[in-house]
């Protein structure tokens, strides 16, 4: 049977090795902790374009060490993790710029990078599996100091929902665990989904399940952090489309039974056409299970659907309240904590990640393609360019332009 994993990002809230940082005022911001005469650049290596990128863009306004080239002294030794190559290390650097530091440089009050920008940012090239729990780690806060991210050699610029699960997302994941260390969200954002969090197995759960609880994902139900920061990033990054989809899923219960195989193949062939049966799922176990949103049932084997007079479905909620307006009150404490600690809009950021990412018509709509998905705009000719490069291409050109004064 093929493993699944679940994806999973880890806030080490906990001190490292060399002491917890805490930030500073503006006052004390000095130009570098890294002893730069020491590790000079050195124009003949082959890496001097990227060196020079990173030193230019992160270490020398940030104050921030972009670690492309793995060190096992800041690497996790219970796993066999392999380093990030050259060419992804150099597409996934222009993108966290533009996507991530470009961003709050934008809506953001001034100084807020200098003060609460990661002082290490370390991408390793191989996935990070924890194969005893059937979970993926896709990325690491560390002490409000060190973000690790995972998966950098599978980086594919033309897959942006592959990008936005692996890394975009889990950068804004990660940067709220350090936002949060620093100001700490509300304590009445903990008492919302009271009692319905399961840090055990959570992996078990369908995100159906999830959403109709009141969580974004599966992982925002393993504790109240996780659900704070999954519900800051994943509206961050989340297309208005999938985001729609995800608000309309979660606003029905949804339960879970076993398979019945005969049941199974009757519904797919039509013998119940009004069923909202919704998919089958195969657990770790074996086990077969069916996730439907729930409604009025005939108490038989078959459990057909009861339609009403009008021949609408009769749909339940015994738990009381509603998925989706959970989410939303949850996300309405995300934006006033980042007005009111920060100065940032909320909306701001996630417009102009949406407007960087995807893109629209004249009248600032997604343009959708043959599967109704956003278009990706990195890998679109950009307008007005001479040599019609898309724009991944432009964006790369940051470090390209640093060839010239590399020496052979």
């Amino acid at each position: 049977m093929k493993k699944r994993f679940n994806l999973l990002l880890l806030a080490a809230l906990t001190a490292v090795s060399f002491g917890f940082v805490s930030c500073s005022d503006d006052d004390d911001f000095t130009a570098t902790i890294f002893d730069v005469t020491e590790y000079p650049l050195d124009r003949t290596k082959f890496t001097f374009p990227l060196d020079t990128f990173l030193k230019v863009n992160f270490e020398q306004p940030y104050n921030m060490n972009f670690i492309y080239k793995m060190e096992d002294i800041a690497s996790d030794k219970t796993k066999n993790l392999t380093p990030a190559s050259y060419d992804r290390s150099c597409e996934l650097a222009v993108l966290i710029k533009y996507l991530w530091y470009d961003v709050y440089k934008k809506h953001a009050p001034e100084h807020f990078l200098q003060t609460y920008s990661p002082r290490i940012l370390h991408v390793i090239g191989s996935k990070n599996y924890n194969a005893s729990q059937g979970t993926e780690v896709l990325g690491v806060a560390e002490g409000g100091l060190k973000i690790s991210l995972y998966n950098v050699n599978n980086l594919r610029t033309t897959d942006m929902d592959m990008m936005n699960r692996y890394f975009f997302k889990t950068m804004h994941h990660e940067f709220g665990h350090i936002l949060d260390q620093s100001r700490v969200h509300p304590t009445s954002f903990n008492t919302i989904s009271n009692g319905k969090y399961n840090s055990s197995a959570w992996q078990e759960t369908p995100d159906s399940l999830s959403l109709g609880n009141g969580f974004i994902t599966s992982y925002a139900s393993s504790g109240t952090s996780e659900d704070w920061v999954e519900t800051l990033a994943n509206y961050i990054t989340m297309d208005s489309v999938t985001w729609k989809r995800s608000l309309e899923t979660a606003s029905y219960e949804w339960e879970e039974i076993d398979y019945d195989k005969t049941q199974w193949e009757d519904k797919r062939k039509g013998t119940y056409s009004n069923d909202t049966i919704g998919y089958l799922n195969i657990k770790e176990n074996g086990d077969k299970k069916i996730y439907r949103r729930t409604c009025l049932r005939t108490n038989d084997e078959k459990q057909n659907v009861i339609l009403d007079e009008e021949g609408n479905v009769q749909w339940l909620n015994n738990q009381g309240y509603v998925g989706a307006e959970v989410i939303l009150q949850k996300l309405e404490a995300v934006r006033l904590w980042l007005s009111e600690n920060f100065g940032i809009d909320l909306e701001d950021l996630r417009y102009e990640v949406q407007d960087r990412s995807y893109l629209k018509d004249a009248e600032g709509q997604f343009v959708l393609n043959q599967f109704n998905r956003p278009v990706n705009k990195l890998n679109l000719a950009v307008e007005g360019d001479p040599e019609g490069r898309i724009l991944m291409q432009v964006l790369l050109d940051e470090i390209n332009q640093y060839k010239a004064l590399k020496e052979d």
